[in-house]
């Protein structure tokens, strides 16, 4: 009997010294949040940062801050994303006593390799002080289900706060028939016989997959005499919003749109037809134009053409081609 008694007293003082160790057992991980001057929405995490934590003890709270990193507003411009920051006010009681339920400790075991998206939360005292909280989150780091939703959802949104960064539909862009951006995607060089990148090591006598072509048809370029007009739009970079004139929409955004007659949209094709490849280059662009090559079939044949920079052309099939000083002198606009 004695003997049991020493075992067990030691298999308790083990738990309680080395809890640490054991999942789901141990001090919660958060440290206590630091009070700072104001709300970084959307957080940065640059150098000097204010820490998510617990709120402290003698932080006399009287609104929470909320920070949605992902959201969208429409204006005369268009839609617009940015960062949407707003004040919550209301019983604060239910949101504080979730937020200062304990997270879990770090689990020792397997996790799902999930990216969990906590909101971005802050709470204000009467003083205008704030303090970024931590969300209490399991073992794997997932949100803990501790009513933080139903809380933040009781309270009122009393003021709210939208920072546009870009503009990723463009009202003027869509009435003109245009995109809000000028694509510039470029493919690697692919193989004819088998559709795969150029580079890529097929072991002999090994069947390709039919599905895995990419792909198994590129469009081509059509022939000049197939064409009967042509819509033309500009994109330069650094496009400022008229309704926020603060913010600049990268990398490129829509100004403009011409019309070419037949004879005009032949000769561009025909000589975008001719265009080298291009060799390798880094300049940045600033202008851009969308050459919609409009065919007597009622179809459309888009190519994007670099009016400065590397002064590259994208043709049909996504490869870079030089556009030659005549081209350009076409599809500049005048002025």
């Amino acid at each position: 009997m004695r003997r049991l008694t020493v075992v067990v007293t030691l298999a308790v003082s083990l738990m309680l010294v080395g809890c640490g160790m054991i999942p789901g057992v141990g001090p919660d991980p958060r440290i206590q949040a630091t009070p700072v001057a104001t709300v970084t929405c959307p957080e940065t995490f640059e150098e000097g940062h204010a820490e998510a934590g617990l709120v402290p003890p003698d932080f006399t709270a009287v609104a929470v801050l909320r920070c949605d990193p992902y959201a969208s507003r429409e204006d005369v411009d268009g839609v617009w994303s940015g960062a949407l920051l707003e004040r919550l006010e209301g019983d604060l009681e239910p949101v504080l006593a979730a937020l200062a339920s304990p997270s879990d400790p770090r689990s020792l075991g397997p996790c799902a390799a999930i990216d969990y998206l906590s909101p971005e939360l802050w709470v204000e005292d009467a003083d205008g002080r704030v303090v970024r909280v931590a969300v209490p989150s399991s073992g794997c780091g997932a949100p803990k289900p501790v009513g933080l939703d139903e809380a933040l959802a009781a309270l009122t949104v009393v003021d709210e706060t939208f920072t546009p960064e870009s503009l990723v539909e463009s009202t003027a862009a869509t009435d003109a028939g245009c995109a809000t951006e000028a694509s510039m995607l470029v493919v690697a060089g692919l193989d004819a016989a088998s559709g795969l990148p150029a580079d890529t090591d097929v072991p002999d006598g090994q069947a390709i997959d039919e599905d895995a072509l990419l792909p198994s048809e590129l469009p081509a370029w059509r022939e000049a005499a197939t064409v009967d007009g042509a819509r033309l739009c500009d994109y330069v970079a650094g496009v400022r919003s008229t309704s926020s004139p603060a913010v600049t929409s990268e990398p490129n955004v829509f100004v403009s749109v011409r019309e070419l007659a037949a004879a005009e949209a032949q000769a561009v094709l025909a000589d975008a037809r001719r265009a080298p490849a291009a060799p390798s280059c880094t300049d940045a662009a600033t202008r851009w134009v969308v050459v919609h090559a409009r065919l007597v079939s009622g179809e459309s044949q888009p190519f994007t053409v670099e009016l400065d920079g590397c002064r590259r052309l994208v043709d049909p099939a996504f490869q870079p081609r030089t556009a030659s000083p005549e081209l350009l002198d076409l599809l500049t606009p005048a002025g």
